[in-house]
């Protein structure tokens, strides 16, 4: 999909739009927020994503089995009702979450097309998966009719006219809407499985994820309690309503970015970085080439060597993957825990008094 190695800074500014168009984290103002950026002025946010985050909430589908009027299932939520007369034998998929889930529950003869994320190494966990199986396709409404799907997964935040299309031409749309959340992400596997009849299969996946995220908790214990968080990379920091942010908190550590009241992928100073002057600070290798050290000196997160990069695919996770995210990161607030400890430089929100 990225064809000629682009430069560090061309390819920083294509990841970081691909990536936010996988994972719906947003950038923008947050309503109501009140944050200043160091010496007083307000923080420079770009763009506007706070009315695609207020879209969804309470977004959950409801799942009903059997349908009215003869249906085999529907699952219905936002204004929509999808009925299925069958199983769906020929399934489409137009978001990378949904190509990993389907890839891992699904019998591989009924995906007929998956998103164009789905067979790239750098964006996808199920590459692999995804090459052997071939079908990766495009996201054009031209493509996906010609593939004859007769149900077909997209999200929120794909185009909208496209949707429209699809349903226009007597295909069912399974349009996931929230991916904010872990419980968010374990519901839409088990919808994904409702939807094609591999219930028990979707249960499995979620058993296994939920198993996976318990363990990295468990290998936390409390060193995470109240270590002070920030993932900022070309600029660009993880706040409130973000997968990032939850498996944060399901860790027991303190995202500042939603602490300080912002929401989605906002673009900050790193000035603001050390004005929050965080324990760690998390980067990713989409973006880690741009992010200039020298920058961050300052803070405790620098002095203590508490400077960690993510797997970039880790981070654009919002299917099962995420489970990796959350291990890598768990690894990470021990490791950060212990060097805090070897200093002798204890939390000071942790710290008595």
């Amino acid at each position: 999909m990225l064809r000629p190695p682009p430069t560090i800074g061309a390819r920083t500014a294509l990841s970081l739009v691909i990536v936010a168009a996988i994972t719906v984290f947003a950038c923008g103002r947050p309503p109501g927020a009140g944050v200043e950026a160091a010496g007083g002025a307000p923080l420079d946010l770009e763009g506007d994503h706070g009315q695609y985050l207020r879209s969804v909430e309470g977004a959950r589908l409801e799942l009903v089995d059997p349908g009215t009027d003869g249906a085999w299932r529907e699952i219905r939520g936002a204004g929509r009702v999808v009925r299925l007369a069958a199983s769906p034998e020929r399934i489409a998929s137009r978001t990378l979450a949904t190509d990993e889930i389907l890839l891992e529950i699904a019998e591989p003869e009924r995906i007929v097309l998956l998103s164009p994320f789905a067979g790239d190494p750098q964006f996808s966990a199920s590459a692999d998966k995804a090459q052997r199986l071939g079908n990766v396709g495009g996201f054009s409404t031209e493509e996906i009719l010609a593939a004859s799907p007769d149900l077909v997964f997209a999200a929120g935040f794909n185009t909208q006219e496209t949707l429209a299309q699809l349903e226009a031409a007597g295909v069912p749309v399974v349009v996931l809407l929230d991916h904010e959340s872990l419980a968010a992400i374990e519901r839409n596997i088990r919808t994904v499985g409702f939807a094609i009849g591999r219930d028990r299969e979707a249960a499995r996946l979620v058993g296994s994820m939920r198993q996976r995220l318990e363990e990295a908790r468990a290998r936390v214990g409390s060193r995470a309690d109240g270590l002070r968080v920030v993932h900022w990379s070309g600029g660009v920091v993880l706040g409130g309503r973000t997968v990032f942010d939850d498996a944060l908190s399901y860790l027991g550590a303190v995202n500042l970015a939603a602490e300080n009241g912002l929401e989605g992928w906002p673009r900050i100073s790193a000035e603001q970085v050390v004005v929050w002057d965080p324990d760690v600070i998390f980067t990713d290798s989409y973006v880690a080439g741009d992010v200039v050290p020298a920058a961050l000196d300052g803070t405790r997160a620098a002095t203590l060597g508490n400077l960690e990069s993510l797997d970039g695919r880790d981070m654009a996770a919002i299917s099962h993957h995420v489970a990796s995210m959350v291990e890598r990161l768990a690894d990470a607030l021990v490791r950060a825990s212990e060097r805090i400890e070897a200093a002798g430089a204890r939390n000071p929100v942790t710290a008595p008094e």
